[in-house]
């Protein structure tokens, strides 16, 4: 046999009070088992009063729906559209920095066969130059000086007719342009995350009323992001178009690949560096020393929190 709680609750009009009425019944009938009925008295309803107001439990209530922000629907609605313009954002980034990285790796290869072709002119006008100057002094054949300027100076014409021909300073320029463009894009939708950043912490709304909460993110956030996503979107689409001239399909390839190799490369450098950090730090925890790496040299400023020092 097993015993059951009832309750009831009811209000006292005169005191303003909640009152619950609290009873055990029995899944067998009373009646039929003699034992029990020596024992009703025990199970005649009790009344108990409660202390609290019904104004006070009713405030109680209220706080916890508060409290349990989530399942409003303006939180949910907030929520979304938070996720979305994340999502949008993040989207556009990782794009435009995986196309900047690429641009990266093709001017540095302009930038370097410039740098070669320019030294290597200097150098060797440099030497003929030389030459012409101390024939006299070190008896060096006349022919052989006409014969070393006659050289360098068709290596020179030579050279820098290819690199127009090419057009190396004109690539390396709108390549240089263009990640200056990126760099700006990148700048505002980082600017974007960063008006996003507070609103991804959700206990901003808790004991918040909701209404007024999802006005204020109306006002302050979406508005503004609505009104600018047009201009990145159009943005995005004029850097995309100039990219696709500027790196056809063969580039592209040739230099991600490049950059798979660059990022392997690296990524066993910073596991070599991590072995060593590791191994020194065993070496520290046998020694049993103490050891602090504090500057030698200390700056005002080196303190980055101003507010917990004493007046």
């Amino acid at each position: 046999m097993t015993d059951r709680k009832n309750t009831i609750t009811s209000k006292d009009t005169q005191n303003g009070n909640l009152v619950v009425d609290t009873f055990k019944t029995s899944d067998t009938n009373i009646s039929n088992n003699p034992t029990t009925n020596n024992n009703t008295k025990d199970k005649i309803p009790k009344k108990v009063d409660i202390l609290k107001p019904a104004s006070e439990v009713s405030m109680e209530v209220s706080e916890m729906i508060l409290h349990d922000f989530k399942k409003q629907k303006e939180f949910i609605i907030f929520n979304n559209q938070l996720e979305a313009m994340t999502k949008n954002n993040l989207y556009i980034l990782k794009e435009c920095k995986e196309s900047k990285r690429l641009l990266d790796l093709k001017y540095d290869s302009l930038n370097n066969s410039i740098n070669y072709i320019q030294i290597s002119v200097i150098f060797l006008s440099t030497i003929s130059g030389f030459l012409e100057s101390t024939k006299s002094y070190f008896a060096i054949p006349s022919t052989g000086v006409s014969v070393s300027g006659i050289t360098i100076s068709t290596y020179i014409s030579l050279i820098l007719s290819v690199s127009k021909y090419f057009k190396f300073d004109e690539s390396k320029e709108r390549i240089h342009n263009l990640r200056e463009k990126y760099s700006n894009l990148h700048n505002k939708i980082e600017y974007r995350m960063d008006i996003l950043g507070p609103w991804m912490n959700h206990t901003l709304w808790e004991h918040q009323d909701p209404k007024e909460k999802l006005n204020e993110w109306n006002e302050k956030v979406v508005v503004a992001m609505e009104e600018e996503y047009l201009t990145l979107i159009e943005t995005k689409q004029a850097l995309c178009t100039e990219f696709e001239i500027i790196m056809d399909s063969k580039s592209r390839n040739e230099y991600n690949i490049k950059n798979k190799n660059l990022i392997h490369d690296n990524r066993q450098k910073l596991f070599n560096t991590i072995k060593k950090d590791w191994a020194l730090e065993q070496k520290f925890k046998e020694s049993s020393i103490p050891l602090d790496f504090k500057s030698s040299i200390s700056l005002p400023d080196d303190d980055l929190n101003n507010w917990d020092d004493p007046l």
